[in-house]
């Protein structure tokens, strides 16, 4: 049984996926931003601000917290991907939605939301 939009718009949980998704776009803008000054030769302090900027949103980003157990969600996830599945301290799955993590809220192009059960997204597999 899929929770109730009402439910959803009350969920911490969906709250925290909305942060993340926020700050991934902002990080995504923010480098495309300094590519193009880049491209047209801005001044070289521009540049590097916007650069610097870059990498500490990106530090943010790396080093955001599970809602779950508020520990890194992504921490040493370098070595398999920045882009995880699942929490690194407490295996809670990327976009879930539950406290048991059997409920998952995935982005939905362009800025849906698509709840579905953890059991069909592995059978999709």
């Amino acid at each position: 049984m899929l929770p109730s939009p009402k439910t959803l718009a009350e969920n911490d949980y969906v709250h925290c996926w909305t942060c993340y998704r926020r700050l991934r776009s902002v990080v995504i803008a923010v480098f495309l931003a300094a590519i193009i000054e880049v491209r047209f030769f801005l001044p070289g302090i521009v540049i590097a601000a916007t650069f610097f900027l870059y990498f500490l949103l990106a530090m943010w980003l790396a080093n955001w917290n599970c809602p779950r157990c508020n520990r890194s969600f992504f921490r040493y996830a370098f070595l398999r991907s920045l882009f995880g599945a699942r929490c690194f301290y407490c295996e809670f799955p990327k976009w879930g939605i539950s406290d048991t993590g059997d409920v998952i809220l995935r982005p939905k192009f362009p800025l849906g939301w698509k709840a579905e059960a953890v059991r069909e997204h592995v059978l999709k597999k």
